[in-house]
């Protein structure tokens, strides 16, 4: 399951630097000042944050922040359109509009925007087909009513795959789709505990198998946190926060600071290694998740007072591993099933797998390393391409344990 996606023409996901948007707001209202650019100054400031490695600019008219007065379609094209025409004209970069709006982002993407950052994930009924019409991408946030009113992981998870549908059935691209999980207090309801919530949990959005962003600059949870009012003061904070999320599994990075991000960007990337997984010809084959370590379990196993024998057996039957499989046939999928099934643990299988549909299926294996490890070796003795998937089994699972996933 690797995820891969495109912010306008720049790829992103599990196997590309995180990249980073840089945030240049057009009003004064914002809720960080340092973010804002005026029409005199705006070149520079992009061009700055270009040379301090940006990917792509975030260009926002309107502030989002709790209490910030309402602007009106008008206003809000007379910042947004002239300073995208500036960029556009004088430098070479890719440039998301912040906007709710469809007709703004449909005149935005006429002019030379290639992305639309809506925060009111898809309130505006048009705009996902407007977004489909340019060919465009789509950062989009969790809201259901208001932007970024949903509150637990869960319920933000549900909202975004409903929300994807409604992209694509509309004729977005589904490589052209990014996540947001929507941090920050949009609501008086959500408080910095939920906030915290999303991001010690942002993993959990990789079931949707779209590149996550990640808008953590100085936001409100991080001055709550560590009592400080004001978002001048939060940069350090942020720094932690921008880590932490990397190596959760964002894929970009929404920043006021770029410069002073990289470095915590490129190390928390570093730690969060690449994906534990094995490729053949036309078969994939990844470790989703992972709970428990075979040596972890029986030193675990010793404090309790176990045997020698117990140590081995037990050691792997502690340890849980999730496994995505792609590319076999359906009655290769029957047979892992009823194989997992034997051995107490499970895979998840199509309904067309059931129906020994031609295409190629992906499988979920879910259970103990004993479990996984015994339908491994009964493949091997198993036709088709069986034995193949054997092999790559195995390989993720040493993968998963192999320091080079770090290099």
């Amino acid at each position: 399951m690797t995820i891969e996606g495109l912010l306008g023409r720049i790829p992103a996901g599990d196997r590309y630097p995180v990249r980073v948007m840089a945030v240049i707001n057009l009003g004064e209202e914002s809720f960080y000042k340092g973010s804002v650019a005026s029409p005199d100054g705006l070149l520079e400031r992009a061009w700055a944050l270009l040379d301090e490695g940006a990917d792509m600019i975030d260009l926002g008219a309107v502030s989002t922040a709790p209490g910030s007065p309402s602007i009106t379609m008008e206003r809000e094209r007379e910042r947004l359109i002239p300073a995208l025409s500036l960029l556009r004209d004088n430098m070479d970069v890719e440039i998301s509009v912040d906007t709710q709006r469809s007709d703004l982002a449909d005149c935005a993407l006429s002019r030379g925007a290639s992305c639309v950052n809506d925060v009111s994930g898809l309130l505006d009924p048009d705009m996902a087909s407007t977004i489909a019409d340019h060919d465009a991408s789509l950062v989009i946030m969790a809201s259901r009513r208001r932007p970024g009113d949903i509150l637990r992981m869960k319920d933000i998870i549900r909202l975004l795959a409903e929300r994807l549908d409604i992209a694509c059935e509309a004729g977005i691209s589904r490589e052209r789709i990014i996540v947001d999980p929507g941090v920050g207090r949009w609501i008086p309801e959500k408080g910095f505990e939920h906030d915290l919530a999303i991001l010690d949990g942002l993993e959990r959005l990789r079931v949707l198998e779209r590149p996550v962003l990640a808008a953590l600059s100085r936001k409100s949870f991080i001055g709550t946190v560590l009592d400080l009012p004001s978002p001048t003061d939060r940069l350090a904070g942020s720094l932690a926060a921008a880590a932490i999320a990397v190596y959760n599994g964002a894929h970009i990075l929404r920043t006021h600071d770029v410069a002073r991000s990289l470095d915590a960007i490129t190390l928390a990337r570093a730690v969060r290694g690449r994906p534990a997984e094995a490729l053949r010809p036309g078969i994939e084959v990844e470790v989703l998740e992972r709970s428990g370590h075979r040596d972890d379990m029986q030193c675990r196993l010793k404090g309790v007072g176990a045997g020698e024998g117990a140590l081995v057996h037990l050691g792997v039957k502690g340890a849980f591993r999730l496994i995505s499989l792609k590319g076999i046939s359906s009655m290769e999928a029957l047979i892992i099933k009823q194989e997992m099934l034997a051995r107490g643990g499970d895979a998840a299988i199509s309904r067309e797998a059931l129906r020994c549909a031609k295409l190629p299926q992906t499988v979920l294996i879910m259970g103990t390393l004993a479990q996984i490890m015994g339908l491994s070796k009964k493949l091997r003795l198993q036709p088709f391409d069986l034995p193949v998937v054997a092999e790559a089994l195995e390989e993720a699972l040493d993968g998963d344990e192999d320091v080079q996933r770090y290099r």
